[in-house]
């Protein structure tokens, strides 16, 4: 991208500093880091204390700082994501993917509904966060493809036209549910996209 939006510009710095460091270490962990660090920031502070981290002692003029940066135009897309990747981190994918479900599920029966959207952003998440730190090879790759040739795309998928704000009777009737027919085929939906990111499509 000839001028990164600032999510891009976080995530390269964050990725080629976790690349610098792997000269000496382990790529694998330094990615964890990265990703711990920029999910306690820019996702949800609580994401210090689930992983043992003690929070920086500038984090409230850090999260300032950091408050306009988005995820496609998404304050809520970027937490989304990030917080996903964290969970990954910290306990696993089956774990991160059953979070972000859930998180939907409370919504769909608050103000902001179930979103198919968010779904995804929770699953290319969880998704970065396992090839992040599934082994050197990929940890390398990855750290690579961001650093070197970025795009949004190539970690998180468009989610145009997957439905947003449904309420719980309303993901009932349209599509039977968590686990209806039309709710599966959206998920896979979903899938595919996520899998179709370049980031992912070797793994």
């Amino acid at each position: 991208m000839d001028t990164p939006d600032p999510f891009a510009a976080v995530l390269q710095a964050s990725f080629e500093l976790a690349r610098a460091r792997a000269a000496a270490t382990d790529p694998a962990t330094e990615n964890q880091a990265a990703i711990l660090a920029l999910a306690g920031l820019l996702g949800h502070h609580d994401v210090f204390t689930i992983s043992g981290l003690e929070r920086p002692a500038d984090h409230a003029e850090l999260r300032d700082a950091y408050a306009r940066v988005q995820l496609r135009g998404r304050d809520d897309w970027r937490k989304h994501f990030l917080v996903s990747a964290a969970l990954t981190q910290v306990s696993n994918t089956a774990m991160s993917d059953a979070a972000g479900l859930l998180k939907e599920e409370l919504d769909a029966g608050g103000a902001s509904g179930f979103s198919f959207s968010d779904l995804l952003m929770d699953r290319a998440g969880t998704l970065f966060g396992e090839v992040a730190a599934r082994d050197a090879g990929s940890a390398r790759a990855l750290q690579a493809l961001i650093v070197d040739a970025y795009d949004v795309g190539d970690i998180a998928p468009p989610a145009a036209a997957l439905p947003e704000g449904l309420d719980a009777a309303e993901l009932q009737r349209l599509y039977g549910g968590v686990g209806g027919p039309g709710y599966r085929a959206l998920v896979a939906e979903i899938a595919r996209r996520v899998r179709g990111a370049r980031a992912y499509q070797r793994n």
